[in-house]
């Protein structure tokens, strides 16, 4: 068949077909190989690296009690006795809230402790929200980080984010799109929100607490190990036994099997017996493992020793100054937890109204209050007393200039800041008028 002759039979067209593809080797451009090797923007970790620290994460907490105590801490003291939300100003959105709260299918109670403990565990958190096509309720579940393998996000805006690809399997080997509340083709199927802590400026995922600490908790396991053994070489030791030469058959013959322990030997007085143990000077490596530690403590969440039940070197001052830092990095984290669980909440309402299966108007973050518990209960005395002596230094304030608006105003802002309480502009303005709730009348003086 010459070049200007069309092929005619399928023989024909296969040969002209195989002739113009040309082979391409694994690795280069255009050789039909996908391979992901970012999860999200240039700033976020490659997959394969994110994907690894996610399991080393969860195999530490598995394996290492100072891990899982880590990040038992960061739980117990975020959750506490629990959270509470409540939407006191928006009646039919409080009673959706009560409703989603205790739904057999959501049961947040529960929730709480394991969605906060994979929120530092993980770094993120991803929740899917179900909504039931007959009353509109929003059923949550969370999926585990290390199956959202990507994340597509606005061009223009990196923290507008549309898609989250799940892992691919053998039945979807291109992997799961789940869609955001806000992306047209999420219609009515489900939707996923994403949160995330230890996030760079430009970055779209989050990172482990652990993460900077995996390397030193592998290694202090290791040294440890090292050390079990050595100490256990210790208690072992050799018997020598000095003799003529003459008997020394008959010795090796008679003690070819060593003398159980406990057991008395009738030696013969020319045998002299010595123990020798070896000297492996193991308390000199104690200063190595406390520095080990230490580099665990210090990228824990504000801990100490003292929070891995190592007290020696510790006092009360020590215990207070490392209290304080601790307090002030679960604080931080207990707020952004608060503003995930409203954001959920609102998320779902707004999702159900979407549909049409709620009446009423689009909630925000606004319209739910958070109460968080306490992260440190001894704080309440320390607020009462600083209270009571800012309303001292008002009322001498008072003597002097006089009494006026603005500083009712002030002193009603300052006693609750220094009460550790936040409370709104109206209530301020109702305390200064001496507003009787629920009537709008002020009280007499």
């Amino acid at each position: 068949m010459n070049r200007t002759t069309k092929p005619q039979t399928w023989q024909e067209r296969l040969v002209f077909w195989l002739a113009k593809v040309i082979s391409v080797d694994v690795g280069k451009p255009n050789d039909g190989m996908v391979s992901i090797t970012s999860s999200g923007t240039e700033m976020d970790k490659p997959w394969e690296q994110l994907r690894a620290e996610f399991f080393d994460a969860l195999v530490a907490w598995r394996t290492n009690p100072l891990a899982r105590r880590i990040i038992s801490l960061i739980g117990a003291y975020v959750v506490g006795a629990g959270i509470r939300l409540r939407a006191d100003d928006r009646p039919e959105l409080a009673e959706y809230l009560a409703g989603f709260w205790s739904h057999r299918q959501n049961r947040m109670v529960l929730r709480l402790l394991p969605w906060c403990e994979e929120l530092a565990r993980s770094g993120e958190l991803f929740v899917a929200l179900f909504t039931n096509p007959v009353d509109g309720m929003v059923y949550v579940r969370a999926i585990p980080a290390a199956r959202i393998q990507r994340i597509e996000y606005d061009p223009e805006d990196y923290e507008n984010e549309q898609v989250f690809w799940e892992a691919g399997t053998i039945e979807q080997p291109d992997g799961k799109p789940w869609y955001a509340p806000n992306h047209a083709g999420a219609g009515g199927g489900p939707v996923m929100l994403h949160y995330a802590v230890n996030r760079p400026v430009g970055a779209v995922r989050g990172e482990s607490d652990l993460a900077p600490i995996l390397s030193w908790l592998s290694r202090y396991e290791r040294w440890l190990e090292d050390r079990v053994r050595l100490n256990a070489g210790v208690r072992a030791f050799l018997w020598v036994v000095h003799a003529p030469s003459r008997v020394r058959a008959v010795l090796e013959e008679k003690y070819r099997k060593p003398p159980s322990p406990g057991s008395v030997i009738i030696a013969d007085e020319a045998e002299t017996w010595e123990a020798v143990a070896p000297n492996l000077r193991a308390a000199d490596a104690s200063n190595d493992g406390r520095a080990i530690r230490w580099m665990v403590a210090a990228g824990g969440p504000g801990t100490a020793l003292i929070d891995f039940g190592e007290g020696e070197d510790s006092n009360l001052a020590t215990a207070r100054a490392m209290g304080e830092q601790r307090r002030r990095f679960l604080r931080q984290r207990q707020q952004y937890f608060g503003f995930l669980l409203a954001d959920v909440v609102v998320q779902a309402w707004n999702r159900a109204l979407a549909l049409g299966k709620v009446q009423g108007e689009e909630a925000t973050l606004a319209d739910i209050t958070i109460d968080l518990p306490d992260i440190a209960p001894e704080d309440n005395r320390e607020l009462a007393s600083a209270a009571k002596e800012i309303s001292g230094a008002l009322n001498d304030l008072v003597a002097l200039v006089g009494v006026s608006t603005a500083l009712k105003r002030l002193a009603v802002r300052l006693v609750m800041k220094f009460a550790g309480e936040t409370v709104k502009e109206e209530i301020v303005e109702e305390i200064v008028a001496g507003v009787m709730p629920g009537t709008g009348e002020g009280v007499s003086e």
